[in-house]
């Protein structure tokens, strides 16, 4: 009697990314750790991490629309712990996910669960930012407004950017907020049309979320609470405050529109403006009904990025070691604090000669500032031995697995 099963039957996507992560831990992972990518970049990624539901990242200064997007999404529906008002109301990091009933998590209990892509939160940040997580668990209730977006994704509340540079707050945040843009699938940063400006916090989330532009949305919220006129010089206000704050030169496209519902409906009588909030707005959706049913290909891209960061992040270390070893002579083995200082503030110059060199992108590379805010606290007398050979046998067999996982055809996501 045949076998009921055909052989074309494609895999499973949980099956696939089992076997991506193995490919991971086997030829990048060890990279990551000689490097010093993963203490000095990124923690490594856990399979937890590769088998999550895509995280969909809300960003932006406060009381910009993020929560009540949110809710809209959910068809209306509260998450527990939710609070909106027109000061600054959201002062944790929420994570809104499916559960088995409504319940409001504390960060420890949720990073403790490996079933969740949380785990290395607790080693990167510590106590002080667990205090500032929380999980929001939302069951899908009968009767209840609809929240089948839960089902495929989980969604990053995030507080507001403060107004000044945020040292007050008690953990890093704009490396906070890189840790959670590498591992989403889609970034969306909020700005009011009433408030174009990019604070200094801000200006630090967005250097740290470098390398993930392809991931980004901007949304100009609220926008059928103003003017045309008003409009014009706010839309060209925010275009030019963002060029100025972003690492790299090109500006994401800007979505006008307004997010208090999904429904195309707006407090303006202008038909020209409804229009292009409405179209934005499509855009905006579809963009996030790709997120939830392209889960596979885009875990393959996620992990490719990681691959070149990792890759250039290895070159930038081998060359700070061909400079350290510059500051030393046969009687001083040791390097002198201003040696260090010198070091650290070469970064720049390395990652340009490692971009000019080895022909890369800008984008694919862990923020400079970052990492020199981290060298200061490393010895750097202790600097890996890299050489080009290992880190393009460990990247060659990383884009090889990649390439042969992207050419499997799972069984569709799509719904």
């Amino acid at each position: 009697m045949g076998n009921c099963l055909s052989s074309d039957t494609p895999p499973a996507v949980e099956e696939q990314l089992k076997k991506l992560y193995a490919k991971y831990s086997k030829h990048l992972l060890p990279l990551e750790q000689s490097s010093l990518f993963s203490s000095l970049g990124d923690p490594p990624y856990s399979e937890a991490d590769v088998l999550a539901k895509p995280m969909i990242l809300m960003m932006g200064q406060y009381s910009t629309g993020k929560t009540t997007f949110i809710r809209a999404l959910l068809g209306g529906r509260e998450y527990p712990g939710m609070h909106i008002a027109a000061e600054m109301s959201t002062d944790n990091f929420i994570s809104v996910l499916r559960g088995p009933s409504d319940d409001f998590i504390p960060g420890n209990a949720l990073v403790n669960n490996t079933t969740h892509p949380f785990h290395s939160l607790k080693s990167a940040f510590g106590e002080s930012f667990l205090q500032r997580f929380r999980g929001s668990y939302i069951s899908n209730k009968e009767g209840e407004a609809s929240t089948d977006i839960l089902d495929d994704v989980i969604i990053i509340d995030t507080p507001g950017t403060l107004d000044g540079s945020g040292n007050d707050r008690n953990y890093n945040f704009a490396e906070v907020m890189g840790w959670f843009a590498r591992r989403s699938a889609l970034i969306i940063i909020f700005f009011d049309v009433n408030k174009m400006g990019v604070s200094t916090e801000m200006k630090s989330v967005l250097d740290n979320i470098q390398g993930n532009e392809e991931k980004i949305r901007i949304v100009f919220n609220k926008a059928d609470t103003v003017d045309e006129r008003d409009m014009a010089g706010s839309l060209a206000g925010l275009r030019h405050n963002l060029a100025k704050s972003m690492p790299t030169p090109e500006v994401p496209e800007v979505y006008v529109t307004s997010l208090e519902s999904l429904e195309d409906s707006y407090k303006t009588e202008n038909k020209t403006f409804v229009e292009w909030f409405s179209k934005d707005k499509v855009k905006l959706l579809e963009d996030i009904r790709r997120v939830r049913f392209n889960t596979y290909s885009r875990k393959i891209n996620i992990l490719d990025k990681r691959a070149r960061m990792v890759r250039n992040h290895a070159y930038v270390m081998m060359k700070l070691r061909e400079e350290q070893r510059k500051c030393l002579t046969i009687c001083r083995r040791q390097l002198r604090p201003q040696d260090t200082e010198k070091l650290i503030n070469s970064l720049p110059e390395l990652y340009k000669s490692v971009q000019q060199e080895q022909n890369r992108s800008t984008e694919e590379f862990i923020s400079v500032k970052s990492l020199q805010d981290k060298l200061k606290h490393h010895d750097l007398n202790k600097l890996p031995r890299m050489k080009q050979s290992s880190i393009e046998n460990s990247y060659r067999k990383m884009e090889q697995a990649l390439t042969k996982f992207s050419t499997i055809q799972v069984k569709t996501e799509e719904k």
